[in-house]
């Protein structure tokens, strides 16, 4: 971590971050950051803070009085505090010629979340730059991921083979049985049993999403909430809403068509030189994406309250499902080959599960893949990922980035680098949210400099930060 383009960040943006928070500490170790340390032991990746830091006065170093006391008091609070015990990784660092206090809050692992306060048992999230207590319902969403969810294998009380819809089940029956060799043999009722949609002659959560003939009956939370926002500021904010409802593969249809219905068409030049019509967003991506959020939600609980959230404005497409990532980093997303299920049984049944001319999903980790390509084709940029541990963000542009600048050539790793300029960041800030090396970035950096793309805030001798040369 290079702390000066840290700091230098801070100054830029103004304002704290989601994973950085910095305090003046003139009076010694604040009180006010246990929340912070707390929300930061929850959060993917967990959090930084810097002491010496007075962000009312734009970031001015202020230095710790006494560090090495701070600091020690700093990592005790961290051990004694919490439940669990929080793990920091603490230094002392010169800036400007004044001593900080620079801690890494380290993640608490899955399995013991979450991490509160042991004098109150409240527990914290981060969100933007601010800290947020969890609720009851939340704090048991943390609890029920400590270990391998298993919600979609429990059995809907009052359930049964009536309540499947019989023309997809029919199908169902048969893409199976093609499409797994071992289960060709069985018959329906023991074939349904050993695939996870029915036990004990009940239907499970997993067999009634895929193959119920309305699933919401049970399960009222398992929807789709849709919206069209405009961006301006005019008091008409929601153009055209929607919910949808039914088994997996009829919503996913309907969330589709609703998207196309909603999306303009462009005229895109492929590297062949050829012309085509496209919508925006591409419809491979918008269906890839929200299939993986109808069988990656959680299920738990706590989360019965909070349907899918579908969002479209006029340059973004959002879309956000209860619970975080399970097994996989975003950053690995679209990078490793990882197949990851929250939900394994519902994922198996999906796989038999057709919807148009394709299964809903694969189970080979190539949703996300499919849909870089897919954005890639398009000449728009790959979509940013968002793991805010109990809810996941998917956020894909609609307007492109890549057109604006003209038919430069633009590879798939400068496009990533280009795609998080949202304002000014440094080198580590790019580097870490890339989960490259300095030297990749700066690589990257210099060919986009080259084709004047990228400029560069600052100078010799001076803290340097980049940003895209229309901001």
């Amino acid at each position: 971590m290079d702390l000066k383009e840290v700091i230098n960040g801070l100054r830029l943006r103004g304002s704290d971050t989601t994973a950085i928070e910095a305090k003046a500490a003139s009076g010694g170790l604040p009180t006010s950051l246990t929340p912070t340390l707390s929300a930061f032991a929850n959060m993917p990746g967990g959090g930084l803070v810097i002491l010496g830091l007075d962000e009312a006065a734009g970031f001015r170093a202020t230095g710790v009085p006494e560090a090495t006391k701070v600091a020690a008091a700093l990592a005790s609070r961290a051990r004694q505090a919490f439940d669990p015990p929080i793990l920091l990784s603490v230094d002392i660092e010169q800036f400007e010629g004044l001593d900080l206090v620079v801690a890494r809050v380290h993640e608490t692992p899955t399995s013991a979340k979450p991490c509160s306060v042991k004098k109150t048992g409240q527990a914290f999230l981060r969100f933007a730059d601010g800290d947020y207590a969890l609720s009851r319902l939340e704090m048991d969403g943390f609890t029920a991921n400590r270990t391998r969810p298993r919600f979609d294998e429990a059995v809907v009380p009052g359930t049964s083979h009536s309540d499947l819809d019989i023309d997809r089940l029919d199908d169902f029956l048969a893409t199976a049985r093609s499409m797994d060799r071992r289960l060709r043999t069985l018959d329906d009722q023991t074939l349904l049993t050993k695939i996870g949609v029915l036990l004990d002659d009940q239907v499970t959560v997993a067999g009634l999403l895929a193959l119920g003939e309305y699933p919401q009956q049970h399960l009222p939370h398992c929807t789709i909430r849709a919206a069209l926002q405009t961006d301006d500021t005019s008091s008409v904010r929601a153009l055209d809403s929607a919910t949808f409802t039914g088994p997996i593969a009829a919503i996913l249809d309907d969330a589709v068509n609703w998207v196309a219905r909603n999306s303009r068409n462009r005229i895109v030049q492929t590297p062949t030189g050829q012309v085509t019509t496209q919508l925006d967003p591409p419809a491979i991506a918008v269906r890839e994406l929200v299939a993986n959020a109808l069988v990656h939600r959680d299920l738990a609980e706590w989360a019965s309250s909070r349907s899918i959230d579908l969002r479209l404005t006029n340059t973004t497409m959002r879309i956000t499902n209860p619970g975080g990532l399970y097994g996989i980093t975003a950053e690995r997303l679209g990078v490793h080959p990882l197949t990851s299920a929250r939900n394994r049984r519902l994922l198996e049944i999906c796989k038999f599960v057709r919807t148009g001319d394709a299964n809903v999903v694969e189970a080979l980790a190539s949703g996300i893949p499919a849909t870089i390509a897919a954005l890639g084709a398009a000449n728009m940029p790959p979509p940013r990922f968002f793991d805010q541990a109990l809810a996941f963000t998917v956020t894909v542009d609609r307007s492109t980035r890549m057109a604006s600048f003209g038919p430069q050539s633009i590879t798939s790793s400068e496009q990533q680098l280009l795609d998080i300029l949202d304002g000014p960041r440094t080198v580590n800030e790019i580097a870490e949210l890339l989960a490259v090396s300095n030297n990749a970035v700066h690589k990257r950096l210099a060919s986009l400099r080259s084709k004047g793309l990228v400029v560069m805030v600052g100078g010799k001798g001076q803290p340097s930060t980049y940003c895209r040369a229309t901001d």
